[in-house]
């Protein structure tokens, strides 16, 4: 593909370019989600043979 200039200015690789970069950060994210292990919870739960008063 050759380059031509675009009346508005903006280069169509720059586009292409920005769009995988933006879906590398996306894959990076979600895999770094799905590998992230599961935090223990710190809340206290009441159990039903307690008596709680407010």
């Amino acid at each position: 593909m050759r380059w031509k200039p675009d009346p508005s200015g903006h280069d169509p690789r720059q586009i292409d370019l920005l769009a995988v970069v933006a879906m590398l950060i996306v894959i990076v994210a979600v895999g770094h989600y799905m590998t992230e292990h599961p935090k223990p919870h710190l809340t206290s739960f009441v159990e039903p043979s307690q008596t709680v008063r407010w």
